[in-house]
C-alpha cells in the first residue's frame, strides 16, 4: 500500500502541483532548502501524522505566496479503491477520506507510515528520546491505545513536576502513574523483541551480529513492570525531592544497543552506526508488516549521508528487498544506479528526471 499521487497547495516552498509517484522507491535530489524535506512533511501530515518537527504551528506551513492561508494535499492511495484522502489545514485540520471527515488515529490506520528525519538517524549515538520516538512510532500504529496511554502518562509527569516542584506529596499521582507505566514498559519491551526478530536478511547493512533491549527509565530492573515502579519509585524518593523532577519511568527509558556484546556507538564508525540505524528503521517496517499485514510507507530524510559507495548500494538493496513504497531524499551526489524513479527538487519545483 501506498500514494500513487499527492497535489500540493499552497504549502510551504512546493509548487502547487500533482505528482505522481512510483509503488517502489522515490528519491527526492536536490540542494539543501529546495524542498525535499517539505514534500515528505507533506504527505507525511496526508497519512495522519502532522508536520514532521513537534510543535509546528499551522500557521507557519502556508508560503507558497497565494495569499490564502489554507492548505490543501491530497493524496490519493494506491490500492483497488483509489481513495482519496484530504487534509485541510487552516485554524484546525480536516481530515476526510472520499469526503467523508476522518480522525488522525483512523488514518494512520489505513495508511501506516513511518517517517524519519536525518536526527532519527542518530539513533545509534543520539539522546535517548530518538530511540523512544521509533517505539512510540511503532506502537501507535500496531496498539491502537498506545497513544492515548502515552498521553495520558506523559500528562501524568507534568503534574508530578509541578507537584515536586511545590513540595507536595506525590503518592496519589504515583498510583495513578502505576498502572500507565508499567503497561508502556511492557508494550515497548514486546515491540523491541518484534523488532529484533526482524533484524535479518538486510542485504548486509549489518556488520555484525546486533542485539537490542529496553533500559527502564531510573527503574531497578525487577522482572515485573509493576513491582519495578513501586520498587525504583520507593528508592528514588529522595532523589525527585531534591532534583525536583520525576526520574522514574517511560520518560527517561532508553534501547540499549549492541554489536558482538559492544555499544554500537563506541564500537562501530560513522558509516557503521549510519547502517545499523536504517538496519532498525527497516527491520521496525518489516514488524509492523507482520502485525498488520500490510507494508508502511517509509519516509526517510537524507538517507545516503555518511555512506560509502559499498554502503549505499547495500541500503539501496534493503530498501528493495522490503517491497514497500519508499520516499527517500539526498543533497549527495552519487555514482550507484538506483533501482527506482528518481526526482530532481529545486525552488519547490519537482521534475522526474530517471524513471528506472
Amino acid at each position: 500500500m501506498g500514494y500513487n499521487r499527492v497535489r500540493f497547495n499552497n504549502f510551504r516552498n512546493i509548487e502547487p502541483r500533482e505528482i505522481k509517484w512510483s509503488p517502489g522507491l522515490n528519491l527526492l535530489t536536490g540542494p539543501n532548502g529546495s524542498g525535499k524535506t517539505n514534500i515528505l512533511e507533506g504527505i507525511n501530515i496526508v497519512s495522519g501524522w502532522g508536520p514532521l518537527e513537534r510543535g509546528t504551528r499551522s500557521s507557519s506551513l502556508p508560503t507558497w505566496d497565494s495569499g490564502s492561508s489554507e492548505i490543501q494535499l491530497t493524496g490519493q492511495l494506491d490500492d483497488e479503491n483509489g481513495e482519496i484522502i484530504k487534509v485541510k489545514i487552516s485554524s484546525r485540520y480536516t481530515i476526510k477520506i472520499d469526503e467523508e471527515t476522518i480522525t488522525a488515529t483512523d488514518l494512520r490506520w489505513r495508511i501506516p507510515v513511518l517517517s524519519f528525519l536525518p536526527n532519527d538517524m542518530s539513533i545509534i549515538e543520539g539522546s535517548a528520546s530518538f530511540r523512544r520516538r521509533l517505539m512510540d512510532m511503532v506502537l501507535t500504529l500496531i496498539v491502537p491505545a498506545y497513544a492515548s496511554r502515552l498521553h495520558d502518562y506523559r500528562r501524568g509527569i507534568k503534574q508530578k513536576t509541578a507537584i515536586l516542584r511545590n513540595g507536595g506529596r506525590t503518592d496519589l499521582i504515583d498510583r495513578a502513574l502505576l498502572p500507565l507505566a508499567s503497561w508502556i514498559w511492557k508494550m515497548r519491551e514486546e515491540a523491541l523483541v518484534m523488532i529484533s526478530e526482524s533484524m535479518k536478511d538486510m542485504c548486509g547493512l549489518l556488520p555484525n551480529p546486533t542485539e537490542i533491549r529496553l533500559l527502564r527509565g531510573g527503574s531497578g530492573s525487577l522482572p515485573s513492570p509493576d513491582e519495578d515502579f513501586r520498587y525504583s519509585l520507593k528508592i528514588n524518593k529522595k532523589r525527585e525531592e531534591v532534583l525536583k523532577v520525576p526520574v522514574v519511568g517511560p520518560h527517561r527509558d532508553d534501547m540499549l544497543i549492541t554489536t558482538n556484546g559492544a555499544p554500537a556507538a563506541l564500537s562501530l564508525s560513522r558509516g557503521y552506526r549510519r547502517r545499523v540505524a536504517v538496519a532498525l528503521i527497516l527491520a521496525a517496517s518489516e514488524g509492523v508488516r507482520r502485525k498488520l499485514g500490510k507494508n508502511p510507507v517509509l519516509l526517510l530524510d537524507e538517507i545516503t549521508a555518511e555512506l560509502d559507495s559499498e554502503g549505499r548500494n547495500i541500503l539501496f538493496c534493503a530498501l528493495l528487498d522490503r517491497k514497500t513504497q519508499v520516499f527517500a531524499s539526498t543533497a549527495e551526489p552519487f555514482t550507484e544506479s538506483f533501482p527506482g524513479r528518481i526526482y530532481a527538487v529545486d525552488s519547490g519545483r519537482v521534475e522526474i528526471i530517471d524513471e528506472n
